[in-house]
Parts: structure tokens; C-alpha cells; sequence
């Protein structure tokens, strides 16, 4: 039974705010447009529904697919009407000059930037993998025989993946660098009271002048964990790690493994395997799009990854990298998705950093707690349970600026 797709499925790099409604509609943009060529287009009709008509503008999702459409002439339509089954659904209608419909495409944003469509199969990503849960991988190295995870990948993957990951690895890093180097607001909504600055500088040179014993380490990580947030929420380019609203929580672990710990290139990029795979089990069986899971979805997976990479650098067993995602995510059960105003600012940001410090006290627990006490959840069942707490939550609770911080704090 094959079941769970490529890693290169889940690290995407690519413009921010938001993978599910900015990556992936400009990849339906193009998509559709692919499907144009011989047609006599005159105009092009897109509607978002759900979460994407209601924090699309927000998500700039209409900038993303005029952009990938251009030079077609396009019009966007918000309906936050109509009760569509999928949350993140998008349809293009292609019109000629008589305002005939020449061609109608429907397509879903799964999340992380993935898109599926019965009208348009090409989109739809291939699985690889003949698994789908930690315990088939852990049942697949032993019968196979294999030391780590990244062994197992590779009898999947194409050839090509280690190259991948390493410019994936770099591409995280250099958005580290920019983040802690930029300056000036992040462009966003319309309410003065919630117009912020960017912050990772500052907050970086904060950590310099703190003491050991008194969070530095915690505020480092941080300061690292801003920097790409805050890239992300400024459209620029990132890795979804799994997706772009938590694209700041593996990058910063594994900075600061490389400039703190001096972790060399080729284990942080191996790293990337165990992390990938975490998120694939997450993304197979629950969900990583806050609108359909909450940010329990984003945040919570984003710090299992992160937790699991830091104890496979650190040279941690398997057991314990699972301990260690388990307990990263089970601390995030119930994390509603609450973007103020539909922008990915507040809380997404802070939430970033309180992620990254969330990884790094999980990798402390494996190390030092596993060894002693038995963890009776592993990490599937944390996934299962997260599965059913996003099915539970409130529509209002799922990225549409109806629900929590974003309605206290909602622009009138």
C-alpha cells in the first residue's frame, strides 16, 4: 500500500505569508493557465471560498494568482457565502470574448502549498512511500535491516534528494540571515494599533546581553525563529517546514545548532529526513493547514519536526526522537488558528518562537526524562488525537478571522 508522497512535497520553497492560500493558489494559477494554450481566452474568473474568501486578501492569495495568470486580464471574486465542503477551495472559469465559458477548473489548497483537483489530475503529487505511520517506519528499518531514517528514504526518493535538502538547508539559513538583518514594518492590515516593526534584529542583539542562566539560549532561538516568521509575513522567501505560517520553527533549531553548537552541514541536512518524515505522517493522516486542523496543525507539527531533527543531531536513538515529537505536539493540542485581521503577524510570529523553545525542552525531556520514565503515547497517537481535536474545533477557529485573538482584536 503505497500512502505518504515525496519530502520534496512537504519542503517547498517559496513566497510568503501563507503557503495554503498564497503558494498553492499561484501554483493553481499556473496550473489552469497550462491548461489555456489553445484556447481563445478572453478573461479569466476566480472565486475563493471558505477560509480563502474570508483571510484571503489578508493571505494576499488575489495577488498570487494575478501573478501567476499575468498577462491574462483576471478578476477576483470573495464569496463567504456559499458552503463549500473543502475550506481552502478555489474555482477558475476561463471566458472568451462572447462570454462563453471556455474552461472550468476546481482546485483545493490541502496545505503546505499541495493542491489537488479531480479536473486537473497533473497537480495532484505522487506517493512514494509504502507506509504511513512511525510504527510502519520503524517496522520497515528493522525488516529492511536500516540504521536511519535517512536510509529508508533514500530506497524511495529520487536520486537527486540529498542535493535537495541541502539547498533546502541553505535556503532556511539564508532566510535566518536576512531576518536578523532586516528592518522597517510589516506591511499588513489597516488598524494603527496593530501595525508592528520588524523585531528579530533587536531581539538577536537582546540575546547577546543576556546571561546563560537567564534564557539566553531560549531568546536566541527565538530571535532565529522571528527572522523567517517575519520574512514570511513580508511575502518573502522561505521553506515551508511544513508550511509557511510555521516556517520559522525548524530553521531556527538548526541555525543555532550550526552557529552555537557547530553542528556540521551534512547531519543538519540529514536532519531534514527525520523532520520530513514526521511531518509526512502528520500531513497523511491529520492535517498541516491551520484552516482545516487549526494551528495546532502548523505550530504543533513544526515543533514535532524541529524535535525530532535536534535529537538526530544530537545523537539521540529512534525511540527518543519519537518521544521527543510526541511530546512536542501533544503540548499543542487544541492551538486554534486566530490570525488578527487575516494577516499571518499575530499571534503566527511569537507563536514561531514559543514552537522553536517548545522543541528544544522536548529534545531535553527525550534526553533526559525518556531514559527514566515510560511514555505511554507514542507518536501516532498524539497525531490520531490531534486529527480529532481539529475535526472538534469551531469553524471560527480554523484561519478565518471569526475566532479567539483575531476576533478581541478584530479591525472595526
Amino acid at each position: 500500500m503505497v500512502s505518504m508522497k515525496s519530502l520534496k512535497g512537504l519542503y517547498r520553497i517559496g513566497p510568503g505569508p501563507s503557503s495554503s492560500h498564497t503558494i498553492a493558489p499561484y501554483r493553481a494559477a499556473l496550473a489552469f493557465k497550462e491548461l489555456l494554450d489553445d484556447l481563445p481566452v478572453a478573461r479569466i474568473e476566480i472565486t475563493f471560498y471558505g477560509s480563502l474568501a474570508l483571510t484571503g486578501e489578508g493571505h494576499a492569495s488575489h495577488k498570487a494568482v494575478l501573478s501567476g495568470l499575468k498577462p491574462l486580464p483576471a478578476t477576483i471574486h470573495f464569496d463567504r457565502k456559499t458552503v463549500v465542503k473543502h475550506p481552502l477551495t478555489m474555482l477558475f472559469v476561463a471566458f472568451d470574448e462572447e462570454g462563453n465559458a471556455l474552461k472550468e477548473t476546481r482546485y483545493f489548497s490541502l496545505g503546505g502549498g499541495e493542491l489537488h483537483s479531480d479536473d486537473d489530475p497533473l497537480v495532484n503529487e505522487k506517493e512514494v512511500y509504502p507506509f504511513r505511520s512511525f510504527a510502519d517506519i520503524k517496522k520497515a528499518m528493522e525488516d529492511q535491516k536500516l540504521s536511519t531514517i535517512k536510509d529508508l528514504c533514500l530506497r524511495y526518493e529520487e536520486s537527486d534528494i540529498d542535493d535537495y535538502l541541502m539547498d533546502i538547508l541553505k535556503t532556511m539559513f539564508a532566510s535566518v540571515k536576512n531576518g536578523l538583518s532586516a528592518e522597517g514594518p510589516i506591511p499588513a492590515n489597516h488598524n494603527p494599533r496593530l501595525q508592528l516593526k520588524r523585531s528579530a534584529k533587536a531581539v538577536f542583539e537582546a540575546s547577546k546581553k543576556i546571561g546563560h542562566q537567564d534564557g539566553k539560549k531560549e531568546i536566541t532561538l527565538s530571535a532565529y525563529a522571528y527572522a523567517v516568521a517575519e520574512n514570511s509575513a513580508c511575502g518573502e522567501t522561505i521553506v515551508t517546514a511544513p508550511t509557511c505560517g510555521s516556517s520559522g520553527v525548524l530553521p531556527a533549531v538548526l541555525y543555532y545548532l550550526h552557529e552555537n553548537r557547530r553542528i556540521p552541514l551534512k547531519t543538519l541536512r540529514d536532519s531534514l529526513y527525520v523532520a520530513g518524515m514526521i511531518g509526512n505522517i502528520v500531513k497523511q493522516n491529520a492535517s498541516i493547514a491551520g484552516s482545516i486542523g487549526g494551528c495546532q496543525a502548523e505550530i504543533g507539527t513544526a515543533a514535532s519536526m524541529a524535535a525530532a531533527a535536534i535529537c538526530y543531531c544530537m545523537g539521540l536513538s529512534l525511540h527518543q526522537m519519537e518521544y521527543a515529537a510526541e511530546c512536542a505536539m501533544e503540548h499543542f493540542l487544541g492551538l486554534s488558528c486566530d490570525p488578527v485581521d487575516g494577516y499571518v503577524i499575530i499571534p503566527c510570529i511569537e507563536r514561531n518562537g514559543i514552537a522553536a523553545i517548545r522543541a528544544s525542552a522536548s529534545y531535553l525531556f527525550a534526553r533526559h526524562i525518556e531514559p527514566v520514565r515510560q511514555n505511554q503515547v507514542s507518536f501516532d497517537n498524539v497525531v490520531e488525537a490531534m486529527k480529532l481535536t481539529g475535526e472538534s474545533l469551531s469553524y471560527a477557529y480554523k484561519e478565518t478571522a471569526e475566532g479567539g485573538l483575531a476576533a478581541i482584536l478584530r479591525c472595526n
